[in-house]
């Protein structure tokens, strides 16, 4: 007779019975006698097999036909179904053609054949050593239960259960083909070099880990649905054919007590086939991944357990081999203290971070690891976008280095700049020192000094083109720029120190440029605008003492423009109005004499449309004595405009990194002018301006999403929007919409730099708006108010502490800020009182207003307060039951520029409820709005 080509040279009942059943099918001699003398340690189960089948084929319907081709055919009866596929093991799919796959903890893997999908799947059966043992059988059951319900790309899935004909379980899976993680570690370690010196074996680390925090997503499914894996490791995750990543053995998986970090995500799986807890008790796992926690009888096996032995697979990534070794004599002593070697000490080249990570996740004590494998998965995919990791926070070095790669044309131009500096310092030197030693040698004398002079234009030129973003006000408080400034400062401090030592005559323009350099960055290291001030008085006097003669001449013009320029910037930042118009006045004039020399100079034409910026901006600001504000807004009005039509021209005739500078400028423009024209009332040419503003600011951040700069200009672009709808036009929905944008930008913005005030700044503005947003939709949309609640509080939060950390004295917007977001809840108090809801004492709404109040007026004095400032304090007093105070404050705010029809209107059943309702008052708060809405454009 003829066997199965599957039996094994010691086959278990199962393949033997299935090899004699495919030789009745076939037609051979199938002579049971044979079988029993060929395998005589299975005899007993075989006649017992016999004798049940011919019982059952007796009692069975005969098959119609069969051919010899035919697979193999199921007896009809439940209790002699061989291999079944579904939930019915009455089922007539089959397998065939079983061959022994892999052995596993609880059970026997067998590849087979799928006759009615004519596909190859995975039939495991449960092990000869657990099948007369109740527990394990149970266990069985419970892995094909969870592996079947758990419904992730993560976990293979299953197709059928059933039981063989004597009772022994076994399910169907799909067949993976690829290799186990261990596989590919090994591979990986296989030769050297190792990471990061070569490229090739790079990429390959970031596989690696890439196929980790797959298995850490889908762990983090599992244990969202309740359940604990508890054997996790290399060989228990399989990397497939085309990339995907599988998650194997849920033989030993377990439910766990719901806690509150799992408390909702998805609902609970425990399965049917599970009695009791198995969230406690000494359990399986492999020695050299399990953790500590498994090996005790007395703690809770929790997700973290996971969590830990996802760390110990990171750590076989990283050094080739497991934390413990598991023939180890004291190995469950050894992982109970938690003593393995640091994965650096084991290979000096694994990264700092990816170490970190590492040690965290694998913690002794659970509450120190990850709180999640979804954190974990967080963490590993920071260091693959090369972000930094929750278990190593960055330091300035390594944010520094992160810019550098990032940006790494401006870090070259910084390398080179410390290189040419460096060298141009110690030339100086060189060169003062041989002038001193002999004063007769007049040629090597001037020789030195023309190709000092050189080098060192060289390094003031690239030092501002550096300094460039933080002469603008943009990110100068961005932490990676300190030590370029810092470098810049001993830079100018050695040079200003070389001078007064040896003090020269021809010297001057370079002396006057290293004042300027030193009050831009002396702004950015200490905010003393008063020193900075003072630098540029000497820059000014060093430029107006180069005569005609000297060499350098011919840039006096020039620098003397810019340096007032910057001057000009620093005093309206200052607030200092009149002497800022005084100073710019003079820079624009002597730009637009050297743009007529040179028309084709874009570094000039670029300045002259900075100045206008600048006097569009005090024109806006500088309220002076006796000026109609109308007027003043015609006059800022035309310099914006003439600034946005010279970016324009640099635009058309540029292209390159300079473009993008470029670009950045004019979307400057547009949101100025978009500004202006909103005071105006003209709203159709203001929202005209802010989408262009939006589009160019929009194009940029798509083009580098990881610029801080593009990512802050866009956030601002999109609330521009939130403003003119809630004010002006009252489309509050689409005003949700783009707040909610500009936040998720400005949050992750001050997460990446949280020492920016000007970020978190525009981040509670973002909060305060969204939250008065929610107030105001909360008639129509009830879940806004837990919405509102949320939003005001974390709007409160930010300004507390940008003002408790930049002064008190520094920050006036922290304050008003502040009183906004106080006022906004006031409102919210006192809608929830109204309803019936209690207010507790110390929060009540008048509570809230008064201390609102109190914030604006310590910020500034009222008469100083912005409009949108006095609008808050209109609200405020309202909310403390004082009308006619709160009617007078509106109209001043309106008397100064503000203006916001939809706004107030809304605002007439929630903060100012108090006048809308007086008899009197009422009536000339339906005046002031019906003034505001005839100054809206008609449709």
């Amino acid at each position: 007779m003829s066997t199965s080509n599957s039996l094994q040279t010691d086959p278990n009942v199962d393949s033997v019975i299935v090899a004699w059943l495919e030789a009745v099918q076939r037609g051979d001699d199938s002579n049971r006698e044979d079988f029993v003398r060929r395998y005589p340690h299975l005899e007993s189960q075989l006649r017992q097999f016999f004798a049940s089948y011919d019982s059952r084929q007796a009692k069975a319907p005969q098959p119609p036909s069969t051919r010899p081709d035919d697979p193999l055919t199921v007896p009809p009866d439940k209790e002699s179904t061989i291999l079944a596929a579904g939930d019915s093991v009455t089922t007539s799919n089959c397998y065939r053609e079983l061959r022994h796959f892999r052995s596993g903890g609880l059970g026997t893997l067998y590849r087979g054949f799928d006759d009615s999908l004519h596909r190859e799947t995975i039939v495991k059966f449960l092990g000869d050593k657990a099948v007369d043992d109740p527990t394990l059988v149970a266990q069985f059951q419970i892995e094909a239960e969870i592996t079947g319900k758990l419904d992730h790309p993560g976990v293979v899935p299953v197709y059928g259960v059933g039981e063989n004909w004597n009772g022994r379980p076994f399910y169907v899976m799909q067949l993976v083909k690829g290799q186990e993680l261990t596989e590919a570690i090994r591979e990986f370690h296989a030769s050297e070099p190792w990471p990061p010196f070569h490229p090739h074996k790079r990429k390959s680390l970031l596989m690696l880990i890439e196929h980790l925090v797959d298995a850490c997503n889908t762990v983090a499914y599992a244990h969202d649905v309740g359940i604990v894996h508890c054997d996790i490791k290399p060989a228990n995750i399989m990397i497939g054919k085309y990339g995907e990543t599988f998650v194997l053995d849920w033989g030993l998986a377990a439910a766990f007590e719901r806690t509150t970090t799992f408390a909702n995500p998805e609902t609970s799986m425990r399965p049917r086939s599970a009695t009791g807890s198995t969230s406690s008790g000494k359990r399986g796992g492999t020695f050299g991944y399990i953790s500590p926690e498994q090996l005790s009888v007395n703690q809770l096996i929790t997700p973290k357990s996971d969590v830990y032995s996802l760390g110990a697979t990171l750590y076989h990534i990283l050094t080739g081999a497991p934390p413990f070794n598991g023939r180890d004599p004291d190995v469950e002593a050894k992982i109970q203290a938690g003593q393995f070697v640091a994965p650096r000490t084991c290979l000096r080249r694994v990264p700092r971070a990816l170490e970190a990570i590492c040690l965290k996740a694998m913690s002794l004590q659970p509450y120190q690891r990850y709180a999640t494998a979804k954190h974990l998965a967080t963490d590993l995919n920071n260091w693959l976008r090369d972000e930094e990791v929750d278990a190593a926070p960055d330091q300035i070095v390594h944010r520094l280095a992160r810019f550098a790669r990032r940006h790494r044309a401006l870090s070259a131009v910084a390398v080179v700049a410390t290189l040419v500096v460096t060298f141009a310092i110690g030339l100086t030197a060189r060169y003062r020192e041989l002038a001193a030693i002999d004063k007769q040698q007049a040629q090597l004398e001037e020789r030195l000094r023309l190709r000092s002079d050189a080098i060192l234009t060289g390094a003031l030129d690239t030092f501002e083109d550096l300094c460039r973003p933080l002469a603008n006000g943009e990110m100068s408080n961005l932490a990676v720029f300190r030590p370029i400034a810092d470098k810049i400062q001993q830079f100018t401090t050695q040079y200003l120190d070389d001078l007064e030592k040896h003090p020269t005559e021809h010297d001057r323009i370079h002396t006057g440029r290293v004042y300027e350099l030193r009050a831009t960055v002396g702004c950015v290291l200490s905010s003393d605008t008063t020193a900075a001030l003072e630098y540029y008085k000497l820059a000014k006097a060093s430029y107006e003492a180069v005569s005609r003669d000297e060499p350098g001449a011919e840039a006096r013009a020039a620098r003397l423009a810019h340096l007032n320029l910057s001057r000009g910037r620093l005093l309206t930042a200052r607030k200092d109005f009149e002497e800022a118009g005084h100073v710019l006045a003079e820079a624009a004039a002597a730009i637009e004499k050297l743009c007529a020399q040179a028309p084709n100079d874009n570094g000039l034409l670029r300045e002259l449309a900075e100045v206008n910026h600048c006097l569009g901006e005090v024109d806006l600001y500088w309220q002076k004595p006796g000026s109609v504000r109308y007027q003043r807004l015609r006059d800022s009005q035309r310099y914006f405009e003439r600034s946005r039509d010279l970016r324009t021209m640099l635009i058309a005739r540029s292209q390159g990194a300079e473009l993008d500078h470029y670009n950045r400028d004019l979307a400057r423009s547009y949101g100025y002018l978009g500004d202006l024209l909103l005071d105006q009332g003209e709203i159709t040419q203001a929202e005209d301006n802010y989408v262009q503003s939006k589009n160019l600011r929009e194009r940029l951040y798509k083009s580098n999403p990881k610029d801080p700069e593009h990512r802050f200009q866009y956030a601002r672009g999109l609330g521009n929007f939130g403003t003119l709808e809630l004010d002006f036009k009252g489309d509050l929905a689409h005003a949700i919409d783009v707040v909610q944008q500009a936040l998720e930008i400005q949050s992750k913005l001050v997460a990446d730099f949280e020492e920016v005030p000007t970020f978190r700044s525009d981040l509670g503005y973002y909060q305060n708006v969204l939250a008065e947003l929610y107030l105001l939709e909360s008639a129509n949309h009830p879940e806004y108010v837990a919405l509102c609640r949320q939003t005001v509080k974390a709007a409160e939060k930010t300004y507390s502490d940008l003002y408790k950390s930049s002064g008190q004295s520094s920050n006036p917007q922290g304050l008003q800020g502040l009183a906004r977001s106080l006022v906004t809840r006031a409102a919210l108090q006192q809608l929830e009182s109204s309803a019936g809801a209690p207010q507790p004492a110390n929060e009540s709404a008048e509570v809230l207003a008064k201390r609102a109040e109190s914030y604006l007026l310590q910020s500034t004095g009222e008469p100083l307060l912005r409009s949108a400032d006095l609008v808050t304090l209109a609200f405020a007093r309202s909310l403390q039951g004082e009308p006619e105070a709160a009617l007078e404050t509106l109209q001043n705010a309106v008397n100064s520029g503000e203006n916001g029809y939809y706004r107030f209107e809304r605002h007439r059943t929630v903060a100012l409820k108090a006048v809308a309702d007086h008899p009197q008052l009422g009536a000339e708060l339906n005046a002031l709005c019906e003034s505001q809405r005839k100054s809206l454009p008609s449709e």
